[in-house]
């Protein structure tokens, strides 16, 4: 999936990427030096079960026009690919085994890091990658497990916070969220009937 020497794993349900999402990842990149950052769009995030989500293979093309131009930024489709739902630690797994030289950190946000002891095999996630992470508006780590504040690296860039969340809910009341969305993503959108006012 990737030879380089140190990457940033980044993963989410990019439905749709936007410009806070190329941010992180370059915060991240800048901050930390990696080589890569590898987006990793889900198949089913695991607290998404049961919700509506735009098809994978939309979510796929917008993440690869999104970060087009980038040549630090590379999109894998292994989550889509597998199907079902996607585990951070069965990813983690997978990249390792097919690149034992590479160095792999986890970018999340400080959303997920307040609920990280509920994801899947925390303990494994942390014994296998370090964790980068976002703050994000509301979250409170004063709280998180000190042992898992050990293992990562709080980005201190100044980071934008539109969520996708907002950008559908704008895109369905027939608002402008240009600006907040790569150009090439809102053709994609356009194109495509992405997210249509009044749905």
């Amino acid at each position: 999936m990737d030879g380089a020497r140190r990457v940033g794993i980044f993963g989410g349900s990019f439905n749709p990427p936007h410009v806070a999402h190329l941010a992180v990842a370059e915060a991240a990149r800048d901050q930390v030096g990696l080589d890569r950052v590898l987006w990793i769009p889900a198949a089913t995030a695991p607290h998404k079960q049961g919700r509506a989500v735009t098809e994978a293979h939309h979510r796929l093309a917008m993440t690869r026009l999104a970060v087009a131009g980038n040549k630090a930024f590379e999109v894998s489709d292994w989550e889509i690919e597998q199907g079902g739902v996607s585990y951070t630690v069965d990813t983690i797994r997978a990249l390792q085994a097919s690149n034992p030289d590479t160095q792999y950190d986890l970018i999340l946000g400080g959303d997920s890091l307040a609920q990280f002891a509920s994801w899947r095999e925390p303990e494994e996630i942390l014994r296998r990658v370090a964790l980068i992470v976002y703050p994000r508006p509301g979250a409170d780590l004063a709280d998180v497990d000190p042992a898992v504040m050990a293992r990562a690296t709080v980005l201190d860039r100044p980071l934008l916070d539109p969520s996708s969340t907002v950008i559908r809910r704008l895109l369905r009341s027939a608002c402008s969220v240009r600006y907040l969305v790569p150009d090439a993503v809102l053709v994609y959108i356009a194109e495509h009937g992405l997210y249509p006012a009044g749905s």
